[in-house]
């Protein structure tokens, strides 16, 4: 008996100093995020947030831990299990604790903790996770004789559809960088495998039919490997007069051939590919159309991917390949940009081409080498002066600021193809004078769960995304 508590805790309040910060506005959903986090990793532990702006308040406390943390990713990713390959390893003396399963995804999913802080850019426990999971399945492997034939498994296939959440907490940990995103204690990788790949063998072992699962799963990821390779293959057949590449027809190539000072625009419609390859600098710009609303990749496997002609015809003129077999050194282009109409459904179009990046083109969000174009939706003309206003925002504010005397003859353009060749190069093409928009993925997580909740096959997400969101719309453009 402990006796009674002393008081009740300690309060701290916080105030932004608006002279300080930029923002002085909290995120109640980020802030909801974080304490939801920390209740998964602290099993048992109550957390209550108020929030006093919406009046509402919520309760948070998951006596399974990681578990259900890990149901909960599951279920917000609408993801597809591999039968049920859920495995829990809970082991207080090693201060380890592990969930995983395997999924139906096209990739990787590990999520690692070290006393309780997220390392983000993994380290030495998330290699020795990744060591002991495939020397695991392996041994299963090895010990069932289900190695397939005419086919190896490589270490990625046995991970591929991998989702875990590892939380480790040893003393003295050494992070790298003032942020703490990675690990370096060597001997955690050895510790972390010692402990874990016995445990997932033995699992394997005592269930049989699981094993036989998440062995198939990994024989689908390579099988599904060997067809990218023979279609990377295909697609880069050297010509036998030029020694080129077998390029797009509809590809408008630069002439340059250092990567570095080349981009690529991937351009909605033949008739906006028009204008932009008239109004390009074709030493350094090439231009590639599209046609319309391309394959939705988050619901679709790599097999309907490698079958889509127009993201084929972007892999091709990247000449860097996809997916796992994807070669840095063979970029043709240093910059990629998605350039579309102004409009909804140019911004469709530029979202189903950000799902395929960041699904199978991801190193060229994470090199920061996919931009997203600014084209102007309007041409506002008074008296001598044009401008460009990119939305009816910009538009006001420009109008706003005109003499009163003047009459402005505003222009909006239904689409790029509209736009006069050397209009296009003067306010999107030019390097000068263009805005361009860096695509970055600050949260892999949030990220994540926001490319599973519009794009994947659950409507119920995108619908209450609709209802909860639909009272921040100005403008919708029908």
């Amino acid at each position: 008996d402990v006796g009674p508590a002393r008081g009740t805790g300690t309060k701290i309040t916080f105030t932004p100093d608006g002279t300080i910060f930029d923002e002085t506005t909290f995120d109640a959903a980020r802030i909801l995020a974080q304490l939801e986090m920390k209740s998964f990793l602290h099993r048992g532990v109550r957390i209550v947030f108020r929030d006093q702006v919406s009046g509402t308040t919520h309760e948070l406390k998951h006596d399974g831990g990681l578990a259900d943390w890990l149901e909960a990713l599951v279920q917000r990713n609408n993801d597809v299990r591999s039968v049920d390959t859920r495995f829990v390893l809970d082991k207080p003396e090693a201060r380890i604790e592990l969930a995983l399963t395997w999924t139906e995804a096209p990739r990787e999913r590990i999520t690692t903790f070290v006393n309780g802080i997220p390392t983000l850019d993994g380290g030495t426990h998330e290699l020795g996770l990744r060591d002991a999971v495939v020397k695991a399945v392996r041994a299963f492997v090895d010990a069932h004789d289900l190695a397939p034939r005419g086919i190896t498994l490589t270490a990625e296939d046995l991970r591929e559809g991998l989702l875990a959440l590892l939380s480790l907490r040893i003393k003295d940990p050494q992070f790298q960088g003032q942020t703490k995103g990675r690990l370096n204690n060597p001997e955690v990788r050895s510790q972390v495998d010692g402990a874990v790949r016995p445990a997932i063998e033995d699992w394997l072992h005592q269930n049989r039919s699981t094993g036989e699962a998440v062995v198939a799963r990994a024989v689908q990821a390579a099988r599904a490997r060997l067809a990218s390779r023979q279609a990377e293959d295909q697609v880069r057949r050297k010509s036998a007069t030029s020694g080129r590449l077998n390029l797009p027809g509809k590809l408008a190539d630069c002439s340059s051939s250092d990567p570095d000072a080349c981009e690529l625009f991937i351009v909605e419609g033949d008739s906006a590919g028009g204008s932009a390859k008239q109004g390009r600098d074709r030493r350094t710009q090439a231009i590639l159309p599209i046609r319309g609303k391309v394959l939705n990749t988050e619901q679709a496997n790599l097999k309907k991917v490698l079958e889509n002609e127009e993201l084929t015809n972007v892999v091709t003129a990247l000449g860097c390949g996809m997916a796992a077999e994807y070669k840095p050194e063979k970029l043709r282009y240093g910059r990629v940009v998605l350039l579309m109409d102004a409009d909804s459904d140019g911004h469709h179009i530029t979202t189903l081409m950000l799902t395929f990046f960041f699904r199978h083109l991801r190193p060229l969000i994470d090199a920061g080498r996919v931009f997203i174009a600014q084209p102007p939706l309007y041409r506002i003309n008074a008296g001598q002066d044009t401008l460009w206003a990119l939305d009816d925002r910009e538009r006001d504010q420009y109008l706003a600021k005109l003499s009163s005397r003047a009459k402005p003859e505003i222009t909006r353009f239904k689409g790029l193809g509209e736009m006069p060749p050397k209009a296009l190069f003067d306010t999107t093409l030019d390097p000068a004078r263009r805005r361009l928009l860096r695509v970055t993925v600050p949260n892999v997580d949030l990220a994540e769960a926001t490319i599973a909740d519009l794009m994947g096959k659950d409507p119920s997400r995108r619908y209450s995304f609709i209802l909860s969101s639909a009272g921040e719309v100005k403008d919708v453009d029908v």
